[in-house]
């Protein structure tokens, strides 16, 4: 399809946008054949990255992952790529060992558009509904959680994909712009589809889908509407589940809100990097 690149990968992690992104692509996947691309969710596409970065030769995974990706455009959601919520936070770091993981997908990333959904940290650590994670997190000392970067993890990206494109965005970001966030990612597929406001669906609440539901039976909703909408009903964590939860008190959850957009800056600036 004109306009995108052969394979798009959603790398994830596991924000509310990450995972909302996955469920469009599973839901649309047949509709989307019909228009020509091929969309692959995190069920299927996670073990076929997995695959692509193994121990055997270059040319054979390189051989196995194009004939799973057929036809072309693609674009393949492995939010579990960076491995399941628990398994952060070891060693002081938000994905340990990432750049293991990085560096074996230049062969089938050359060429490729990742895409990257990041949230401040608590919004991160609760959208997985990880209790290990949790409780890891519960332990970890303020001032080690502040300094987990977003930022550290994209560089490594433009330096280890020299070959790749990136877009970062976020669940907020998603949330108040889902048409826009999925033209960018599909292109003109996205024209026509049976449902589509169901990228906005995952990100609100029962009451905000409600109304989703009622303001789109009075025709096709303004982009402001829309905005309104998730800003009123997004699906955000609370100060209590925050402070409950993971034992974030509010002066940390600023600062960590304040090194969020600190990080966001600084990935704007980087090479290759589109920030959404």
């Amino acid at each position: 399809m004109s306009g995108l690149p052969d394979v798009t990968l959603v790398l994830g992690p596991q924000t509310r946008a990450a995972l909302a992104l996955n469920a469009y692509l599973r839901d649309n996947a047949r509709h989307l054949a019909e228009r020509g691309v091929t969309a692959i969710p995190s069920r299927v596409a996670s073990p076929v990255l997995r695959r692509a970065i193994d121990d055997r030769s270059e040319k054979e995974r390189l051989a196995e992952f194009d004939a799973k990706t057929r036809p072309r455009p693609a674009v393949l959601s492995a939010v579990n790529m960076f491995g399941p919520p628990q398994a952060g936070l070891a060693r002081g770091e938000l994905f340990p060992d990432a750049e293991v993981s990085l560096a074996g997908l230049g062969p089938v990333a050359k060429g490729a558009r990742i895409v990257l959904a990041i949230d401040p940290l608590p919004a991160f650590f609760l959208a997985a509904s990880s209790d290990p994670l949790e409780e890891r997190v519960r332990r970890t000392p303020w001032e080690v959680l502040y300094e987990l970067s977003w930022f550290d993890l994209l560089h490594e990206f433009v330096h280890l994909l020299p070959d790749t494109e990136l877009i970062v965005t976020s669940t907020d970001a998603v949330g108040k712009a889902p048409k826009a966030m999925l033209t960018r990612l599909l292109g003109p597929a996205v024209e026509g589809l049976p449902e589509p406001h169901n990228l906005l669906r995952h990100l609100v609440s029962e009451t905000g889908r409600a109304v989703l539901a009622r303001v789109t039976r009075r025709g096709a909703p303004e982009p402001a509407t829309l905005a309104d909408l998730y800003n009123s009903f997004a699906l955000r964590p609370t100060a209590r589940d925050v402070r409950e939860r993971l034992g974030i008190d509010k002066v940390t959850e600023v600062l960590l809100r304040q090194r969020f957009d600190e990080d966001m800056a600084r990935i704007a600036e980087l090479d290759r990097v589109e920030v959404f």
